[in-house]
């Protein structure tokens, strides 16, 4: 009998109805549209349609993550929450850390739904959700649907045939539908949204319910298979928020050989771990490898030479006593304290500084502006000092030349004084009042000279000394 291998489908809630069951929640998923996921696969409406009576009694899975708070906004789904683990055989197997939140009530059903483009064709099943046992979860996914919120959800299915066409791996008949997984349809908490490989697959509608609630727990791997088949290989269509693990799967197409596979296990910033098996009869393995890579804003370049072979370690850790868990707490919440002081401080700081070098720059740009008026101010200052002095030089000239004492005026003291009384300060003033001081002395000089003229002139005088009138008034009336 031929290996089969497994695969998951992103798909979406479609619709939620009401029941007369309050332990129920009637739903609808929209599970592939039939055309090439985003992650270059493709399941024809024939080989769906075929499948689609093995949709009825699947789990519908999820991984519920409790709120940091009670009443925060910090709940969140997970995804399929793979990790690696041995069976009771002790054979390494991948497993999915997920919880089962209700079952699909119906087989698969061709419908349409409306999308931006219009309508589209789909595989549709109906299901129930165990409100009364999974409350939150439920509340959850009522609350992302009266916000408008797409709820995306992964499908699993098992199949053995397939073929590559121009990259593109066509999922050939039969298939067999294992197991529904509610993903995280918002960015909450540190919970990143998971995205669907198939656009279409969605929440088609959400009737009001009162006191709706949530899911938690994503699908355990389901293997419907006889005992004597054993599910070897797995793959998933899951895809991270960043569509990275969709172009890393695009580039591993061209490389895989006939009978080879690979899934992406774990993707990092700049690598990943991929699980490269093959069950070819001459040599079949099944490993995980390192494989470094870079991004640019549209492609992802895988370094293939980079391939390392890895294996996944697991320690066990000691549990820490709750007193030793308080105290740890305590200094977490003191360190968190200091570190917000610190924060504040740094502000501070910055502000401090920021203000000290804009004063700088203001400072500089004021030097530099004195710097470049000071010829300006030089020139100004030279020019009305010169001014000054031809005004002073003027004044003192005609002081002294209408003492008739302009050969002292040209004298050199007079001029140093001159010069000097048109400066600023003490020496200007001392200069004025000795100018000040030689006018007055000048003048002093002249008065003396007139005086003497003036007696002389009386004493010469000989006639009509005695007045001829002698009465009073006519005397003193002139």
């Amino acid at each position: 009998m031929k290996k089969q291998k497994k695969k998951t489908l992103q798909l979406r809630l479609n619709e939620i109805k009401q029941s007369n069951d309050p332990t129920l929640l009637p739903v609808t998923f929209s599970i592939i549209d039939f055309e090439v996921s985003n992650n270059n696969a493709i399941v024809s409406e024939e080989v769906a349609l075929e499948a689609a009576n093995t949709l009825l009694n699947k789990p519908i899975v999820t991984r519920y993550y409790q709120v940091e708070e009670p009443g925060s906004p910090t709940d969140a789904l997970g995804s399929h929450e793979e990790f690696l683990s041995t069976n009771r055989n002790g054979e390494q197997r991948l497993k999915l850390n997920t919880t089962p939140i209700g079952t699909f009530t119906t087989p698969g059903y061709k419908g349409t739904i409306q999308t931006e483009d219009g309508e589209k064709e789909v595989l549709l099943a109906d299901g129930v959700l165990w409100k009364s046992r999974f409350p939150d979860a439920c509340e959850l996914l009522k609350e992302w649907h009266v916000r408008g919120i797409e709820v995306h959800s992964s499908c699993e299915f098992l199949y053995e045939n397939y073929s590559f066409v121009d990259g593109v791996e066509h999922i050939l008949s039969p298939i067999i539908f294992d197991g529904h997984c509610v993903l995280n349809s918002e960015n909450r908490g540190n919970h990143s949204i998971v995205l669907p490989a198939y656009d279409s697959s969605k929440l088609v509608s959400f009737n009001e319910f009162a006191g709706f609630e949530r899911l938690v727990a994503q699908a355990l791997n389901q293997n419907n298979t006889k005992e004597s088949e054993k599910v070897k290989f797995k793959k998933t269509f899951e895809l991270s928020h960043d569509d990275i693990r969709s172009k890393i799967y695009e580039a591993f197409s061209e490389k895989l050989a006939e009978q080879e596979d690979v899934w992406i296990s774990d993707t990092f910033d700049n690598y990943f771990i991929a699980n490269i098996y093959s069950w070819s009869e001459d040599d079949a393995y099944d490993k995980y490898f390192k494989f470094n890579y870079s991004k640019s804003e549209s492609a992802v370049e895988i370094d293939f030479d980079s391939k390392t072979e890895v294996f996944l370690k697991r320690n066990w850790e000691e549990v820490v006593p709750q007193e030793t868990q308080n105290l740890l707490n305590q200094k977490d919440t003191e360190i968190s304290e200091l570190t917000s002081k610190l924060n504040s401080a740094q502000e501070d700081k910055a502000s401090v500084e920021a203000k000290f070098n804009g004063a700088s720059e203001k400072l500089v740009s004021l030097n530099q502006a004195v710097t470049e008026l000071k010829p300006y101010k030089e020139k100004y200052e030279s020019e009305k000092l010169e001014q000054k002095l031809n005004s002073q030089k003027e004044h003192y000239e005609g002081k002294f030349t209408a003492l008739n004492a302009k050969e002292q005026y040209e004298t050199e003291e007079v001029q140093t004084l001159v010069a000097q009384s048109a400066n600023e300060g003490e020496e200007a003033s001392q200069a004025t009042m000795k100018l000040n001081s030689m006018l007055v002395e000048l003048v002093t000089v002249k008065a003396e000279e007139a005086h003497s003229t003036a007696t002389l002139a009386l004493n010469s005088t000989r006639q009509d000394l005695i007045p001829a009138e002698n009465d009073f008034f006519s005397r003193f009336s002139e």
